[in-house]
């Protein structure tokens, strides 16, 4: 198969990725809130406070997937994208089980790093629906994966609670990894073949050789960059957002809750329209919407630090999530579009590194803010943060504009 494909053959293989990426995803999902309470049961790493043994828990496989999402890339190109989805599901199901026999907690922590290297399922899906999909509908395809991704964030923890709570950590971790083992053989037959990019080292012209080893581009770097600042404003919550609500809203945990979902709902439900927005737009003008969606987030990042009640504060979860839904799955789309076709894959690997390289600089620069200056103050470093992903965009959307390109062809002539 490949991207000439009729209309139904590739939209019969999106569905069923994105019917697999909902399954996994959502497996892995129900037991994701729930590791510290499971690494409390077992043998302690010695010498090690407990609160970092959790926090490694979800830094561990982040910053494994930083470092090999781009080999993974890379290969996806030389091999075709399919045997990287099979490759990711059988790690995550191989690093759940793993999970569930193990009796110490430095076990599990292997474990959840080994699952960050080699896993790396959304890259993947990712690659392959870039592949798949024509490029007019690629924007649209990426804002599914998205979509399909936060219903997973929502709906999942709720179950694996009810899991956790009926059979206790170990079987619910099964019963995800069960999943995980059913959705190989759906993906081996149902998701067509697509061939490797074509390799530009077949062309006998030297030009064409010497693309290979030329680095990519300076407004992919700067996509990437951006990508970097936006995740990390997006994750930085996870770090203080339960506590302020309970310590400084005097809220309840059941509003905690509500606060997460909100924001994971309405990112679901928009980003298809964010996606119908921009379909067919030149770079630079899809870069000036992302732009002011940037600025918007950022301001509703801090109607969130000075909301006082608890229906303001959902209000201003509720319109983040409107926002996030035309932010990430855009500037990935943007990234492989302005990439080489046969470095594609890497790319989006790349792209699969900066968003957990963001997602470790937030978790920091959370951490260090609310330390210091209490959890209000994360709100306001979160205001920030997206001050500096705007500034780098605007930096990329003046590179990108026509003008600009116009410019530097005719410094090159001359």
């Amino acid at each position: 198969m490949n991207p000439a494909t009729t209309v139904d053959a590739w939209r019969g293989a999106i569905r069923w990725l994105l019917v697999i990426q909902a399954l996994s995803m959502g497996a892995m999902e129900m037991t994701g809130p729930f590791w510290p309470l499971f690494l409390r049961e077992l043998s302690p790493v010695p010498h090690v406070p407990f609160a970092w043994v959790a926090s490694a828990a979800y830094f561990a496989p982040m910053a494994a997937t930083l470092v090999t999402a781009p080999w993974w890339g890379r290969l996806a190109d030389r091999l075709g994208p399919k045997p990287m989805i099979l490759r990711a599901l059988v790690a995550l199901a191989a690093s759940q089980l793993w999970s569930v026999y193990a009796d110490s907690a430095a076990s599990v922590l292997l474990a959840r790093t080994v699952q960050g290297g080699l896993a790396g399922f959304l890259a993947a899906a990712q690659i392959y629906a870039m592949r798949v999909a024509p490029a007019d509908m690629r924007r649209r395809v990426f804002a599914d994966l998205q979509t399909v991704t936060a219903c997973g964030s929502f709906m999942a923890p709720p179950v694996g609670a009810w899991l956790v709570g009926w059979m206790g950590f170990r079987m619910a971790n099964t019963a995800g990894a069960v999943v995980i083992l059913a959705c190989i053989p759906l993906a081996m037959v149902c998701l067509p073949a697509i061939k490797p990019a074509a390799q530009s080292v077949d062309e006998p012209d030297a030009d064409a050789r010497q693309a290979r080893h030329t680095p990519l581009g300076a407004l992919v770097i700067g996509l990437l960059l951006g990508t970097v600042a936006v995740q990390a404003a997006r994750v930085m919550p996870q770090g203080f957002l339960a506590p302020y609500i309970t310590e400084t809203l005097h809220g309840s945990v059941m509003l905690a809750g509500l606060a997460y979902s909100a924001t994971a709902a309405t990112l679901a439900l928009s980003a298809r329209w964010w996606a119908k927005r921009f379909a067919g737009l030149p770079v630079h003008v899809t870069l000036g919407r992302v732009c002011a969606l940037t600025a918007v987030c950022g301001l509703t990042a801090l109607w969130q630090g000075v909301a006082q009640g608890e229906a303001a504060f959902i209000a201003a979860r509720l319109a983040w999530g409107l926002c996030l839904g035309g932010l990430l799955p855009v500037l990935n789309s943007l990234v492989a579009e302005t990439s080489p076709e046969d470095r594609q894959g890497f790319a989006l690997g790349l792209c699969s590194s900066a968003a957990k390289g963001g997602a470790l600089i937030g978790l920091g620069v959370a951490a260090l803010s609310t330390g210091l200056f209490g959890w209000r103050a994360g709100f306001v470093a979160m205001t920030a943060m997206y001050l500096a992903a705007l500034l780098a965009l605007l930096v990329i959307r003046r590179a990108a504009s026509p003008h600009a390109a116009s410019a530097v062809g005719q410094t090159q002539r001359a």
